[in-house]
């Protein structure tokens, strides 16, 4: 069996992790950097996947072990094995797999975009042996608040097609034009895959997001906000947010910076402007600097 590729990443390998087989790949050699990007299961006018990680893994790539990985049923992975995994629980224990087998013996540094945030964060609460540093990039689903991704992405005016993936990812990016040809074409590639089209249609056919996945992140999100507020997140940790989300406000990004940094004086909160929801796609080189700096000395201290 072929295994797919992204054409902006390096040829990835599959690995089977929870039931799940599971596209990774890695670059580089030093102290290992695990991407988590952002999405969930079953959008129909836009795919998320590994890709998106694209310029950063080739930042970091020169310096650490970088690893980009492809959660259940998006990407290149397949869906998940039950009808009761299409949850963000499931999805955060998948992460915990993928750290245990592609790292073991060794602590990571967890870097997580939107719900990938959410994911890094909650992984590295309920196991901190796994994780060397955490950063958080414009996770609307880990801050407090209300979220805006159903106004701002409201009433796309395509069927999926390529036109529809420039409206949704242009919608989050302050450029609306900004998204690259080459991040259209990846993620319309993902959108037409049998697996991905097999978990929207299980999603669809049994009502998976309104009837089970959102009311248990809520749940888990309530419980994950509580454990930050009592100061149980104790590993190096940085916030990064662009100014000008339209979908997860500054405002959110600096409530959570508050609710952290009075137990965890090592936090770290970074702001780029002119910036919307994707700040490695829109400014790539400012994001290597700022969290590059940031893992540098977390490593220095750790050795």
């Amino acid at each position: 069996m072929s295994i797919p590729q992204y054409r902006m990443l390096p040829e990835g390998r599959l690995v089977e992790v929870n039931g799940v087989e599971t596209w990774v790949t890695e670059a580089g050699e030093g102290s290992p950097v695990v991407f988590v990007y952002g999405g969930s299961f079953g959008g129909a006018e836009a795919a998320s996947g590994a890709y998106a990680w694209a310029p950063p893994f080739r930042a970091f790539g020169g310096s650490h072990r970088v690893i980009a990985y492809d959660k259940p049923g998006q990407g290149w992975s397949t869906k998940p094995p039950s009808l009761a995994e299409y949850t963000m629980g499931a999805v955060v224990d998948h992460l915990i797999g993928v750290i245990e087998a592609l790292s073991p013996g060794r602590p990571v540094h967890l870097v997580g975009h939107s719900r990938g945030g959410y994911i890094a964060c909650r992984t590295t609460l309920l196991r901190p042996d796994l994780v060397r540093s955490v950063t958080l990039v414009n996770s609307g689903t880990l801050s407090p608040g209300v979220g805006t991704n159903e106004v701002v992405l409201a009433n796309c005016p395509y069927p999926p097609s390529r036109e529809s993936i420039a409206w949704s990812y242009g919608s989050y990016f302050h450029d609306f034009d900004g998204v690259s040809d080459e991040f259209i074409s990846e993620s319309w590639s993902v959108l037409q895959s049998d697996n991905y089209q097999a978990a929207l249609a299980e999603i669809r056919q049994h009502g998976l997001m309104a009837g089970q996945f959102l009311p248990l992140l809520t749940r888990d999100k309530r419980e994950t906000l509580q454990w930050l507020a009592d100061g149980r997140l104790q590993r190096p940790t940085q916030i990064v947010w662009g100014r000008d989300d339209r979908t997860a406000l500054l405002s959110r990004g600096l409530a959570l910076f508050e609710s952290l940094r009075s137990s965890n004086p090592e936090t770290r909160f970074s702001v780029v402007d002119k910036c919307g929801h994707f700040p490695y796609l829109e400014h790539p080189e400012w994001f290597a600097e700022t969290v590059g700096r940031f893992i540098g000395e977390v490593d220095h201290e750790w050795a």
